[in-house]
């Protein structure tokens, strides 16, 4: 049996573009390394659906802060000093991403996928959203300082043009919306609601697809490795797995930061790097009130979202290779970080079960995706959603499967291409 794709990658943007292609009637083999689908970089990730959150982590003056992160143990943003060397060649385009104007352009490049993401997601939430505790309740980001929230305010002003929805809110009017703020009043300038945003379960949103794709007669193999691309002259016709040779007339890799492995003629232009994060998820499903919204505060670079019944910290980019490593140190800062959003849930916090975890982000120098066919006929890349891999899902496995299928697509597809200039 030929396939008309093989998906290498079961985390979210494997399934997802796998479950787009199977809707067009292609026949799918889906194979991923781990027991399951959904348990890479989205296992405990920030269950947020963002398009307010497009902004590139390389901003102006990312530089200086990278540097202090060398001598501070606070830093949100850091380097581990052994990863340095390996960051060299994708390290110097990332800072040359950095200067405004391209930060800017990338910014509105990426909102625009994100809208579009959010327009193939509604799909998915009108018929699963109860089987991935999927809800529209927005974002609420808190400012505890004006010139901070000002210059926020004027960035979504220009990103109104493209259809980012927002709303300012004064330190009273965010304490309405999010009553648990209450005793963080005092120190707040201010707040931003983003009311388009949404909180889901990517890695049940997974599952729900896995168990989709299974029930139409596609077919997902997990526990399997696929070591080798198959070639037949300059084309890819499938792949080498632990259990055998996979024929397909497309192969889609969609490992993220392990893609290049695979696509080694093209591994000089794939320019994705683990960039670590870290959550820690407390369980409070004994807790009877607890907060409505997720809240960005954006000074300290910190994410607490209620989902599940339970409340999750997201934060932290680290530097640091592929040392899954789980530091002990972020592990705690995170913990006085969700404190310090809500000190009146200090004594609750403390008394939970927490559980910490890290996954690698595959993140590009200029922060967008990878999305297009290699120089490889055939082989093609679904990759380097940095922290907007929720987000875009959808979007970009509909860009990509349009691709495939030689449709007219969307958007301009030649931003994602992995020939596109850095």
């Amino acid at each position: 049996m030929k396939a008309d794709a093989l998906i290498i990658g079961g985390g979210l943007i494997g399934i997802t573009t796998a479950h787009r292609l199977a809707k067009r009637g292609c026949t799918v083999v889906l194979v991923e390394a781990n027991v399951d689908v959904g348990l890479g970089a989205n296992f405990a990730n920030g269950a947020m659906l963002v398009p307010s959150q497009t902004m590139p982590w390389n901003s102006p003056g990312i530089l200086s802060t990278l540097l202090r992160s060398l001598f501070t143990q606070n830093s949100a943003v850091r380097i581990n000093p052994r990863a340095i060397p390996s960051l060299f060649k994708w390290g110097l385009h990332f800072l040359k991403n950095s200067r405004t104007h391209l930060h800017e352009l990338h910014t509105r490049r990426l909102l625009e996928l994100a809208l579009f993401s959010m327009d193939v997601f509604e799909e998915y939430f009108k018929e699963y959203r109860d089987q991935f505790e999927a809800k529209k309740c927005g974002t609420i980001k808190i400012y505890r300082d004006q010139p901070s929230l000002e210059a926020q305010i004027r960035s979504n002003r220009h990103l109104s043009e493209i259809g980012l929805d927002w709303e300012a809110l004064t330190p009273d009017q965010t304490v309405q919306a999010e009553p648990h703020l209450q005793a963080l009043e005092p120190q707040l300038a201010g707040g931003i609601r983003f009311s388009a945003d949404v909180v889901a379960d990517s890695r049940k949103f997974c599952q729900t697809l896995r168990d989709d794709l299974v029930a139409a007669g596609q077919i997902i193999h997990v526990g399997c490795q696929a070591n080798k691309l198959l070639m037949s002259g300059d084309r890819v016709i499938g792949a080498r797995t632990k259990i055998g040779d996979i024929r397909a007339k497309n192969t889609i890799l969609a490992l993220g930061t392990n893609t290049r492995k695979l696509a080694a003629k093209d591994a000089r232009s794939i320019l994705v790097h683990p960039v670590k994060g870290y959550s820690v998820t407390y369980d409070t499903t004994s807790v009877n009130d607890l907060p409505s919204h997720p809240i960005i505060d954006e000074g300290r670079h910190v994410g607490v979202v209620p989902i599940n019944g339970k409340l999750r910290v997201v934060g932290i980019a680290e530097f640091a290779g592929h040392d899954c490593t789980l530091n002990p140190k972020i592990v705690r800062q995170l913990d006085r970080l969700t404190k310090s959003v809500y000190p009146n849930l200090a004594q609750m916090i403390d008394g939970c079960k927490r559980e910490p975890w890290t996954g690698f982000r595959p993140m590009t120098p200029d922060g967008l995706p990878y999305i297009g066919e290699t120089s490889n006929k055939g082989l093609w890349v679904n990759t380097g959603h940095g922290h907007l891999g929720w987000t875009l899902a959808t979007g970009s496995a509909e860009l990509l499967a349009d691709l495939i299928m030689d449709k007219p697509t969307a958007l301009d597809a030649s931003i994602y291409s992995i020939t596109r200039s850095h």
